[in-house]
């Protein structure tokens, strides 16, 4: 089984996209001995944020469908409903993005979720809430996913469990800020990506040698320390990069990627 850090710096990124009306883009191509989808050679990721926040209404179904469609990981947060059902949500409530819903997730029944809307970031068609469930059987094996737990009561081994069940380790990185929760993601045969905050600069032989093989530093994060994380064997991706400028300037000082949410557009950024 190949490994995702391989895998995911060889992502095909489609070229000619339009930030407007996004096409569908080349499909993932090549499969592993698993028949997962995996990777071809190419010099850059670029990592669909909530799906692409800024063109779809955020981490809906019809944001997810758009970039199923193309070779950009699929990145959304993880929270938990009052009955444990996971959904993509990144706040800690839900009236920001949502029409029809309110408060904190843990207080929402499933019912009322995809009974909901998710507002257009620019006042279009509103989007379709969707399960954690519902992404892993329209896409897990065939689009790699990129999900971060965002929910402190979401239990890291038991979320393993639930990829490592399906055998799509390899198409899957977890992300989490908290490094327990990295080590035990680790330590539980998941690729992991440790998301560093803004200034942070932990030792990365001691992130490596822990077993995760990606980091997320903040956009802002310094030549100096980008090239230690690179010389420790860590794929990076910094987040969230909505310009071309500073991702040109990442890619320069040895980024394999970054998050974005509008991939479409920087990929016509870098000529990709």
């Amino acid at each position: 089984m190949f490994k995702i850090g391989a895998l995911l710096l060889g992502v095909m990124l489609c070229t000619g996209c339009s930030a407007t009306a996004p096409p569908a883009g080349p499909a993932s191509s090549g499969t592993s001995p698993s028949g997962h989808t995996s990777a071809t050679s190419a010099p850059f990721t670029l990592v669909a944020h909530r799906g692409g926040a800024l063109v779809y209404p955020e981490s809906s179904a019809e944001a997810f469908e758009a970039v199923g469609r193309t070779a950009f990981p699929i990145e959304t947060d993880l929270r938990q409903l009052r009955d444990g059902t996971l959904v993509p949500l990144h706040d800690d409530a839900a009236e920001r993005t949502m029409a029809g819903l309110s408060g904190r997730p843990g207080g929402i029944t499933l019912e009322q979720w995809t009974a909901a809307r998710i507002r257009h970031p620019q006042g279009g068609a509103e989007g379709t809430p969707t399960t954690w469930e519902a992404m892993l059987d329209s896409y897990g094996g065939r689009n790699i996913l990129v999900p971060e737990l965002k929910d402190p009561a979401i239990d890291p081994v038991a979320f393993a469990e639930t990829i490592v069940k399906r055998g799509i380790q390899d198409t899957v990185v977890v992300q989490t800020f908290s490094f327990p929760a990295a080590q035990a993601l680790a330590g539980s045969g998941l690729q992991v990506l440790y998301l560093l905050r803004d200034g942070e600069e932990p030792d990365p032989e001691s992130i490596s040698s822990s077993g995760i093989s990606h980091v997320g530093p903040h956009k802002g994060v310094s030549a100096g320390y980008l090239s230690r994380l690179k010389d420790s064997g860590l794929t990076v991706w910094p987040y969230t990069v909505n310009d071309g400028a500073t991702a040109a300037r990442l890619r320069a000082a040895g980024a394999d990627g970054v998050f974005t949410d509008n991939p479409w557009e920087l990929a016509q950024h870098l000529g990709l």
